[in-house]
């Protein structure tokens, strides 16, 4: 009888020893995969946010929006104060900007540009300081004109892959035009469209 209630104790106790290790392997888990005060929903949180933010960079077209949007747009709009901008002294032409964009898509414009008919305009451009090394950064809004609408398209047939604001940057002084995705939040250029519509 002695002998079993000693080997029960034994089992009792070698279960406790693994809950214990589990319990502490846990702890460990958790300092390792989570900083303190922070929790999974928190990381979750952190990827909406930049996603959000680098969305709200682009221009948006604030005629016709509904009067909560537009307060909301014309909020953004003030804090971001455009009146600070400096009109870029040199910037891509629209053929540099067609080819700096061919290569960031890696070639799925050349489609565009072939079968649709289609080819970038590029606007009015700012000066970004945001260079990251670069010799020269500029940012401006892009738009796809139809050569045979002789009119502005809002996207390209099928997949819209298209954004409708770059930077466009050299890396060298007098180095070819090469984009990359927005990192300055830039006006709308209306003057842009206007010039492009059909007449």
């Amino acid at each position: 009888m002695i002998k079993i209630i000693l080997k029960s104790i034994s089992t009792t106790n070698n279960k406790l020893k693994v809950c214990v290790f589990l319990a502490v392997a846990l702890i460990a888990i958790c300092f390792v995969f989570l900083r303190p005060g922070e929790d999974v929903a928190d990381e979750f949180a952190d990827v909406a946010t930049i996603a959000a933010t680098s969305m709200d960079l682009y221009p948006v077209n604030s005629k016709g929006l509904p009067s909560d949007e537009l307060a909301a747009k014309q909020l953004k709009i003030k804090a971001a104060h455009f009146e600070n901008l400096q009109p870029a002294k040199k910037a891509p032409s629209h053929e540099q900007a067609q080819t700096a964009l061919v290569q960031f898509t890696q070639g799925e414009l050349i489609d565009v540009i072939i079968n649709q008919k289609l080819n970038i305009k590029v606007g009015k451009c700012y000066t970004n300081p945001n260079a990251d090394g670069n010799y020269s950064c500029v940012s401006c809004m892009v738009l796809l004109y139809n050569r045979d609408k002789k009119d502005w398209q809002e996207a390209p047939e099928g997949e819209n892959f298209m954004k409708n604001a770059y930077d466009f940057y050299q890396a060298s002084e007098g180095g070819f035009w090469q984009a990359k995705d927005l990192s300055m939040m830039i006006p709308y250029d209306y003057d842009l469209f206007e010039k492009y519509e059909l007449k």
